[in-house]
């Protein structure tokens, strides 16, 4: 037991409270969606992406289609751990796995950081109930995504920086953070440069110079892999999302003062980093030795973020780093007599982070599943057991996972042509030159996310309306397109047909000829 958790004289109870916190919210959650639903499913479609990834991995190729490379997962390794069962029925569920492994291993984490960095254990007792809905453990682990696995890495820096700071020793759990948190996700070379940067200041630059250039290493070991393939360095996924939104940007270092402002005016959680990262920079002067490197650490990665990542979409590409910033300024806080005050916001701000992510997650969590359950499903049992052509999409995942039959996606995350168009020559119909190639006769899309990209001669045949609440989807029209005035009326039979078999809050048109 640590010397903290001796002092009280109190047995702590911290990991097994936000162990038994995370479970129980995350089963709440499910139980909730599945009541809606009446079955499983994800709250959002790229978990198919990976798994469709998955596939192509198992078969020896990279990409969602047979015989084609493209980089459309943003994950180096997460599509591998998903390679198990894959072409099974119960490959889908394997993401389900991983997640509540890390779930379960992420609480863990936090309830021993949280034991051995506060005294008094009924301080430490409330951080460890409200941590798991502070970092939104049971929401990421009910999407299916690497990121709790990224928040799990985050955590485990934290841990081995506390163990640097109590024992003097280079614990694994650092090392493993610092290497494997990049290869999650790339922003993970915000946590370990934050971490890297503790270290120098803690006197082991050495150590952190060395895992730093390890990380790199590996990060650019998988840019090679790409380029090797033909492909970009940088995953599609990773481009576009760099991109933002926009219809024809691409991502600019001049741009970060804009995307800056634009996220502190669009989420709060990026409002809470940021008065993290001030209040932390300012209280550097203040302090000395291990609180300083923490706080510098917490600046570091926290700025990072705020200039390069992204904050929402169901509240979670922000989480990795609201863990770790959030987890470095209380050990720092809670070790530093003179930052009382510094302590009171802390909690106070991590207070508002678990409130607001709880009620949005009571909130919206059930109504994400319903939403890919009315729509996305129905694209995808449409497409693959109707259809049964090549197909055309800018939503891509459930179409694209367990489809023999060619996937186009004009978003771009899985085709580099259309999404260098899309960002660098986005002419009036530009995408009806890269359906017409591809030979596809069929595009399910959202409206105006390809906007003027659409073909002159497209002809609309269908709409697909998801009649349901919340949901997290591009929009709750989906149209189809025939590509071509030919392909028209035998797409407009095939969806009147299809129509009485959709499933959940939508309901699909047909689109009479004008």
């Amino acid at each position: 037991m640590s010397l903290t958790a001796t002092m009280t004289g109190v047995r702590r109870f911290e990991p097994a409270v936000a162990v038994g916190v995370s479970v129980a919210v995350f089963l709440l959650v499910q139980a909730m969606a599945y009541g809606l639903v009446g079955a499983f499913e994800y709250p959002l479609d790229d978990v198919y992406i990976h798994l469709a990834v998955a596939e192509q991995i198992a078969a020896g190729g990279y990409g969602v289609n047979p015989g084609e490379y493209t980089s459309a997962a943003s994950s180096p390794i997460y599509p591998l751990l998903l390679v198990p069962f894959s072409g099974t029925e119960f490959h889908a569920l394997v993401p389900v796995f991983w997640n509540v492994v890390a779930l379960v291993l992420a609480a863990l984490l936090w309830g021993r950081i949280v034991q051995n960095a506060v005294a008094d254990w009924r301080v430490a007792l409330a951080l460890a109930i409200l941590g798991p809905l502070a970092f939104n453990l049971a929401g990421i682990a009910q999407v299916g995504m690497e990121h709790t696995l990224h928040v799990l890495a985050g955590l485990a820096v934290l841990r081995g920086l506390q163990y640097q700071l109590d024992e003097g020793r280079l614990h694994w759990l650092l090392v493993a953070g610092m290497l494997l948190g990049p290869m999650i996700r790339f922003e993970g070379l915000a946590v370990t440069g934050g971490a890297v940067l503790a270290l120098a200041m803690l006197g082991r630059w050495k150590a952190g110079a060395a895992l730093f250039a390890i990380a790199v290493a590996l990060v650019a070991g998988f840019m090679l892999f790409l380029t090797s393939l033909g492909l970009e360095p940088l995953p599609n996924s990773v481009m576009a999302k760099l991109a933002g939104g926009g219809q024809d940007s691409r991502f600019n270092l001049i741009d970060l003062p804009i995307k800056l402002a634009t996220q502190l005016l669009l989420s709060d959680k990026a409002i809470v980093m940021m008065i993290a990262v001030v209040v932390a920079a300012a209280a550097l002067s203040r302090v000395e030795g291990k609180v300083r490197a923490l706080l510098a650490g917490a600046v570091f990665a926290g700025t990072g973020h705020l200039l390069l990542g992204q904050f929402g979409w169901f509240n979670r590409y922000e989480l990795y780093a609201l863990s770790f910033v959030f987890g470095m300024v209380m050990l720092g806080v809670f070790r530093a007599e003179s930052l009382t005050s510094a302590r009171a916001l802390f909690v106070i701000s991590f207070a508002y982070l678990a409130v607001s992510y709880g009620a949005w997650l009571v909130k919206y969590g059930k109504y994400g599943a319903l939403g890919i359950y009315s729509q996305q499903r129905n694209m995808s049992t449409f497409v693959k057991e109707v259809y049964q052509k090549p197909v055309a999409v800018n939503d891509l995942g459930y179409v694209a996972w367990n489809n023999p039959n060619y996937v186009l996606d004009l978003w771009g995350l899985a085709s580099y042509r259309a999404l260098s168009t899309r960002l660098d020559n986005p002419q009036d119909g530009w995408a009806d030159e890269i359906v017409q190639d591809a030979g596809v006769e069929l595009a399910i899309i959202y409206d105006r996310w390809i906007d003027n990209g659409i073909g002159a001669g497209w002809v609309k045949v269908g709409t697909l309306r998801y009649t349901g609440a919340g949901g997290f989807l591009g929009g709750r029209d989906v149209s189809f397109y025939a590509t071509t005035p030919d392909a028209a009326p035998a797409l407009r039979k095939q969806i009147e047909d299809f129509a009485p078999r959709v499933v959940g809050a939508a309901e699909l048109r047909v689109e009479s000829a004008l």
